[in-house]
């Protein structure tokens, strides 16, 4: 059932472009997590405190889905790359600053709930990494 569901996902990411096996395991994996922590926040309650740990879990998910497809177009670019992931960097930096400002300062989120939302991303980052340094010594 887990592989169906990862050959679905990968295969929704594959259909908009993210052609790199790895980033769309990245993608698939961020997916989970963010539902994984979506799920554990409700469990809790429908507090404040699960609704902004779910916007900076969203927002971090999304920001990540936009750098990885920037990045795996980038590759292939002889010529502009650096100022096109510049443009991208600020864009999606312009973007994240001004909804967490808005969700701040209009609904007086919880910063630490949103935070820990954001984060997830370092964690699917984390665990990637962890694999990979497994399978370097499974080689090895």
């Amino acid at each position: 059932m887990l592989a169906r569901a990862n050959r679905k996902i990968e295969g929704f990411f594959y259909k908009r472009g993210v052609e790199i096996p790895e980033i769309r395991t990245l993608l698939r994996n961020q997916i989970y997590l963010t539902w994984t922590g979506i799920v554990i926040a409700l469990i809790f309650g429908l507090t404040s405190w699960a609704f902004e740990f779910i916007v900076g879990a969203l927002l971090g998910g999304l920001n990540f889905y936009a750098l990885a497809k920037i990045i795996q177009q980038l590759i292939f670019v002889r010529r502009g790359a650096v100022v096109a992931l510049l443009v991208s960097f600020y864009f999606r930096l312009l973007f994240t600053g001004v909804l967490l400002y808005a969700v701040i300062v209009f609904f007086k989120a919880n910063i630490v709930a949103l935070l820990s939302g954001l984060s997830v991303v370092i964690v699917n980052i984390l665990i990637f990494g962890a694999t990979l340094v497994g399978q370097k010594f499974k080689e090895a």
